[in-house]
């Protein structure tokens, strides 16, 4: 079995592949302090939760975005397989036709995402990221990356909200029936929820609008966290939430004769 793990800043997702087919996945928050042991022992745990044991994975593969955790999950990966795992870096084969002027700078988990976006689906693609750090990353029609945009993720938006006033309480962060608030939580929550979807899905228009995009000829994807906020009428918008997981195993097709 393959076990994918996509360290975010957030959360930190996981896959368990049998072949081609994804068996499970689970996540846990992402967390600096956690020791090797404990995060080992919280893997085992879930693991044997969905009657697999950490004997039944034979390789690893890990995308992370917290340098911190990277040498730390490569040990935990070493310990559980005895080999080491593959760590998305820019001596990996991807697949991907990166045009940006520096493809080595495009972050682990944007690629993870575009690849399986690009192996999945035909046409332009437009890949929405919607979790502690918001990006959105344009493929073309000829499978490539021309890059994108990264933005402060909707809980960002409500935080900073929060600790740069004295007087505006924490909200929860949630979709918004009114447009107008009519108290200071709902204008909060108004303003928090619209702001943030008109900023991103602004952000797609453009997108179309500059590379003269067909709608029809168009998928439009998101997926972490915060997905859902986005979805509404204006775009045909399909919710991915393994989109990252499925990149990684991807990528495991490419490299696996290459694992010791």
């Amino acid at each position: 079995m393959l076990l994918a793990i996509d360290i975010d800043n957030k959360f930190t997702k996981f896959g368990i592949f049998n072949f081609d087919q994804m068996l499970d996945s689970f996540s846990i928050v992402t967390d600096k302090n956690r020791s090797i042991e404990e995060t080992k022992l919280t893997i085992k745990l879930i693991l044997l939760d969905k009657k697999i044991n950490l004997s039944d994975i034979d390789d690893i593969i890990i995308s992370s975005v917290v340098p911190e955790l990277s040498i730390r999950y490569e040990e935990i990966s070493q310990k559980i397989t005895n080999k080491k795992p593959i760590l998305i870096s820019s001596g990996v084969k991807t697949g991907l036709n990166i045009k940006c002027e520096s493809p080595k700078e495009v972050g682990s988990d944007r690629i993870i995402r575009a690849v399986a976006a690009s192996k999945t689906y035909d046409g332009d693609i437009i890949v929405i990221s919607a979790s502690s750090i918001t990006t959105v990353d344009y493929i073309n029609s000829k499978k490539e990356f021309l890059g994108g945009l990264i933005l402060p993720g909707i809980d960002l938006f409500e935080d900073s909200l929060h600790r740069q006033s004295a007087k505006l309480p924490q909200v929860e962060i949630k979709k918004s029936d009114k447009f107008l608030g009519n108290n200071t939580i709902s204008s909060i929550q108004s303003g928090i929820y619209y702001g943030y979807q008109n900023a991103v899905l602004g952000i797609v228009n453009n997108i179309v609008d500059q590379y003269e995009l067909k709608k029809s000829n168009t998928v439009i994807l998101t997926t972490g966290v915060h997905s859902d906020l986005l979805i509404n009428s204006k775009f045909d918008i399909k919710k991915d939430t393994t989109l990252g997981l499925n990149g990684l195993k991807y990528i495991y097709e490419l490299n696996k004769n290459n694992l010791k």
